[in-house]
């Protein structure tokens, strides 16, 4: 094995840690965790004499990833319903791109986790195992997980993953800048009420800025133009005649939105300089040193805004803009895939399973922080009756998200909307207009889906 791998721990000792793991948790998920595997309506049990003694599992990380006590728990039921094969879990440094290499050499491992929103893209270059038909037999639905998450991985037919984790987004507030402007802390109705309030908090004039009370654009937020297009009402792809619709109204008047408001703040090359003046330019250090009042991210960052026990904040829910019903936000996360070549597809799949169903990601949840469950029954668990109501409105959030286009050209996609040449940064630098830089964008990304080019 090479010296950049890490291998986790034996079999024996991943039992071990089982142990400590689970003795802290409720009743409920012992249930489902520690009684063997539960079977949906219709599963089949897998063929135990097709099972080899050893599978190789690669997942999204080490020992500190927050899913790492479910995989060890899961693990641990899987080898006791299958005492004759072992789990090795490998941690594998550039693991994409290792694993396209060891799927042309026929060495793949049995199971491999993926992100889940560059999945499909993948699966066109023969990655992975088509998982659709053992998936019917086993009785796994996709109207059990949230429909935009399943809409990744549930592509033409074919089920090249099953999704294990996912997130949402929201508004990361200031509570003491709230409460020293005399502010309330409920949460905004609509985006002009956030607007005003962001406006509020702002410290110092373009120039002299001392503290800012928002910054719309990507670089400043975990959100990107995707997110604003949704508030504002738009969309950002017809899969029904596969283009990309950049340059919809609503996606037009988001971003001349963005363009107005970095006006007000002196203009995206005095923001900037206020970024690069402090002593870190990351844009959530600079919230929680108090130099920045609100920011949009996902609950990934709850587990350091918990540590930071001297800074009060809440969170709101994105507002939506003028004539929009309701909030939205949008979600990515990892699901697990079979490796085109494994050599015992079963056992594989069933580790698959193991490894994302319902048990598992009731593991995740009340042992690794920063991870939301896709599965819908998981997320109405009276689990979440009992932790901090901020971790809640994440959760809450689900059925208002969206995910990225599913599709083949989401690098060019993603390059086009923002990148350092995309139609968000351009407009920003006012080398044009919100409607033609999204115009031209679109044209750009609709003539490689027609060419079939991926990059």
């Amino acid at each position: 094995m090479p010296l950049s791998e890490k291998r986790t721990a034996t079999a024996v000792s991943r039992r071990s840690l089982l142990g400590g793991t689970l003795a802290g948790l409720g009743a409920g998920i012992l249930s489902v965790s520690c009684g063997g595997e539960p079977t949906s309506a219709g599963s089949a049990p897998a063929k135990t004499a097709s099972f080899p003694e050893k599978l190789v599992f690669w997942p999204e990380g080490g020992e500190t990833n927050a899913s790492f006590k479910a995989w060890v728990a899961r693990i641990a039921d899987f080898e006791k319903a299958y005492p004759k094969t072992k789990v090795e879990m490998t941690d594998t440094p550039d693991r994409d791109a290792k694993l396209v290499t060891v799927v042309a050499a026929g060495t793949p491992p049995d199971v491999s986790v993926f992100d889940r929103y560059t999945i499909f893209g993948a699966s066109q270059t023969k990655l992975f195992m088509d998982m659709g038909p053992m998936a019917k037999t086993a009785g796994i639905k996709g109207e059990d997980h949230q429909p935009w998450c399943w809409d990744e991985v549930w592509r033409e037919g074919k089920l090249w993953g099953m999704p294990y984790s996912t997130d949402t987004r929201m508004i990361y507030v200031n509570a003491e800048h709230l409460k020293k402007a005399g502010i309330p802390a409920t949460a905004p109705k609509t985006l002009d009420d956030f607007d005003k309030i962001a406006r509020q908090l702002n410290v110092g004039v373009p120039g002299t800025i001392q503290r800012l009370g928002f910054v719309p654009w990507g670089s400043w937020n975990n959100w990107r133009l995707y997110g604003w297009g949704w508030t504002f009402g738009g969309d950002w792809y017809d899969p029904k005649a596969n283009q990309v619709s950049m340059d919809k109204a609503q996606n037009i008047a988001a971003l001349e939105w963005e363009v107005a408001r970095a006006g007000e703040l002196g203009g995206f090359a005095s923001v900037e300089a206020f970024r690069k003046s402090q002593q870190s330019n990351v844009p959530m250090d600079m919230f929680k040193a108090g130099f920045l009042s609100t920011i949009i991210n996902s609950n990934s960052q709850l587990s350091g805004m918990f540590a930071k026990k001297d800074m009060d904040w809440i969170v709101w829910p994105i507002p939506p803009a003028a004539g929009v019903a309701r909030s939205h936000t949008w979600s990515g996360g990892y699901a697990t895939v079979l490796p085109a070549g494994v050599k015992a597809p079963e056992a594989a799949f069933m580790l698959a399973k193991y490894l994302s169903d319902d048990a598992f990601q009731l593991v995740q949840s009340q042992t690794g922080g920063g991870r939301l469950p896709t599965i819908k029954k998981v997320a109405a668990d009276p689990y979440w009756n009992s932790v901090d109501g901020r971790v809640k409105q994440f959760i809450e959030q689900l059925p208002n998200s969206h995910i990225r286009p599913p599709i083949v050209q989401i690098p060019i996609l993603n390059a086009q909307l923002d990148g350092p040449d995309g139609a968000e940064t351009l407009a920003l630098q006012g080398k044009g207009s919100a409607k033609e830089l999204l115009a031209q964008a679109s044209q750009r990304v609709n003539a490689a889906i027609k060419e079939g080019r991926a990059s």
